[in-house]
């Protein structure tokens, strides 16, 4: 009677662990609330500063932006976004080219043509999850294609120092790479010799030069760093996906204005809904979680005031895609319009 008994216990015990089980992993699928009107609002200026003041408007460059794809990985939806349907979501790993008058360079790497020999010695685990991916075109390649060699680069600017963000940068060798200081010091605490050191040996002996986002708020984030000094590109911080994930603004007078954002997001629903990814991705990728959903809802905000403005994750594989499918439509515009002339 005895053992019967503990066998019947032993068997709810089971059951009931399992119901468990299964309620957390159908749980982890659902949507989360969140409390979007806790963005702290500023009386700066919506626009840049510098078209704020009428008396002294300011003409800027043309600036001519390529989004460099070279892999890529099919996903259910409700992977890249908690609470989303089961569509597949393609998510991407790129390149962005920014050709400045003051400067040709990267805006991060996307992958270098021997890139899985990077990641053989890596754990199977780590290859099968956050490393899977379809190799497409290497950074080289890609470069090649838009007619810049490796010489024709002044810099690369990488928003965060993830492998995947860094991957590039053998086919790049010597060429200097501008970091955020605080992204910088917070990768020498860890990240730096995680995965065997993998972010350390995809850097090489590539020169390294440090910004600081020190200067005042912009469009409504905490401060910014002028590139060029002429509020043609200004960064500014987004951070909790790492201590320095670092966004990018383009303001040119041959299309759109521009905002890349490294991976404050990996598509466009996690700061429109918003919505974290599934929280096993989530929680492998984001260094601290408050300020990352907190760097969400700020997106959020400013996406609703700014629809005109795309805001672009480096690995949204669609917005990517459409952004890159206009710019090639007003290129043809112009060149039907000189035609014409």
């Amino acid at each position: 009677m005895k053992v019967r008994k503990v066998r019947n216990w032993i068997t709810f015990a089971g059951v009931a662990v399992g119901a468990v089980g299964l309620w957390l992993g159908v749980r982890s699928f659902l949507p989360q609330r969140w409390k979007t009107n806790s963005w702290p609002q500023t009386e700066e200026s919506p626009v840049p500063a510098r078209l704020a003041d009428q008396s002294a408007p300011t003409v800027f460059p043309e600036v001519s932006v390529s989004f460099l794809r070279c892999g890529s990985i099919t996903l259910l939806e409700s992977i890249a976004i908690r609470g989303a349907g089961f569509a597949p979501c393609v998510i991407s790993h790129s390149a962005v080219l920014i050709r400045h008058p003051r400067a040709t360079f990267l805006y991060d790497t996307g992958l270098c043509i021997d890139i899985y020999t990077y990641l053989t010695n890596q754990s199977f685990f780590f290859r099968k999850t956050l490393a899977n991916f379809t190799f497409e075109r290497s950074l080289k390649e890609n470069l090649q294609q838009a007619g810049v060699g490796r010489n024709d680069l002044d810099f690369a600017l990488l928003s965060h120092l993830h492998w995947d963000h860094v991957s590039g940068i053998p086919d790049i060798p010597g060429v200097l790479l501008r970091i955020n200081r605080v992204e910088y010091e917070a990768a020498r605490l860890g990240l730096f010799e995680a995965n065997h050191g993998l972010v350390r040996e995809l850097m090489g002996d590539n020169p390294v030069e440090f910004f600081d986002c020190a200067g005042p708020i912009y469009e409504g984030f905490r401060s910014s760093y002028d590139l060029f000094g002429d509020g043609s590109v200004v960064l500014v911080p987004l951070p909790g996906h790492t201590a320095g994930n670092t966004g990018m603004f383009i303001n040119r007078s041959n299309g759109p204005r521009l905002f890349l954002i490294g991976d404050a997001a990996w598509v466009s629903q996690n700061y429109l809904r918003p919505a974290t990814m599934h929280p096993f991705i989530w929680s492998r990728v984001t260094s601290d979680d408050a300020t990352a959903r907190q760097t969400l809802i700020q997106l959020h905000h400013f996406a609703g005031q700014h629809p005109e403005i795309p805001i672009v994750a480096m690995h949204d594989a669609a917005l990517q895609e459409a952004f890159m499918e206009g710019e090639q439509a007003q290129v043809a515009n112009v060149k039907s319009v000189k035609a014409q002339e």
